[in-house]
């Protein structure tokens, strides 16, 4: 199977986003994924469930399952983040309804209804943003920088992404990337 890790816009603590791709595999066998081209860095949430490796063409994704559960695989580019999320021998979630009450993102309790429902699986609904639900998901982005201890790192959501200034390096970028991914309810886009 071909995955197309752009496919998804709007479709999980780390389960509480929609990824950009879902994958199942069964068994140990390693599994080579054709990607966008671009990614300077992979990393896994879980890798004792799932390993990943950027195979040396620059377009494929060496994914090796190291046990059962569900994991993400963070594909890094220089202004893009691509979540895929893969269950090794289990099933991940099938779509659900958008929460009662909130078809947008208009608020902050709309905010934690669309994060708690995608903490279920996917959403099947297109999600949308007003300006205080935006606010709210910055405020969460930004708790939880500070909760794993990036209290030094700043976070800015605009309209092409999320500007991260602050960071050490990339290494403490990506780890700081990988910590608001839960908290950001869309793509991951990183502004420079």
């Amino acid at each position: 199977m071909k995955l197309a890790l752009a496919v998804l816009l709007a479709s999980a603590a780390v389960r509480a986003v929609p990824p950009d791709a879902r994958l199942e595999i069964s068994g140990r066998a390693p599994r080579i994924e054709k990607i966008e081209p671009g990614f300077t860095a992979v990393e896994s949430d879980a890798p004792l469930i799932v390993r990943a490796e950027l195979l040396p063409s620059g377009n494929e994704l060496l994914l090796e399952p190291a046990g059962a559960g569900v994991a993400h695989v963070f594909l890094f580019a220089p202004r893009l983040v691509r979540a895929l999320e893969v269950g090794v021998d289990a099933r991940l979630a099938s779509a659900a309804p958008p929460p009662r009450g909130c078809p947008a993102v208009r608020d902050a309790g709309c905010y934690e209804q669309w994060r708690e429902a995608l903490r279920q699986g996917p959403v099947a609904a297109p999600l949308v943003f007003e300006v205080e639900g935006l606010q709210a998901e910055a405020r969460a982005a930004q708790a939880e920088l500070a909760t794993a201890g990036f209290r030094h790192v700043q976070l800015a959501v605009g309209p092409f992404g999320v500007r991260l200034k602050g960071a050490r390096d990339d290494a403490e970028k990506r780890r700081a990337l990988r910590t608001i991914w839960p908290a950001i309810l869309g793509p991951l886009r990183v502004e420079p």
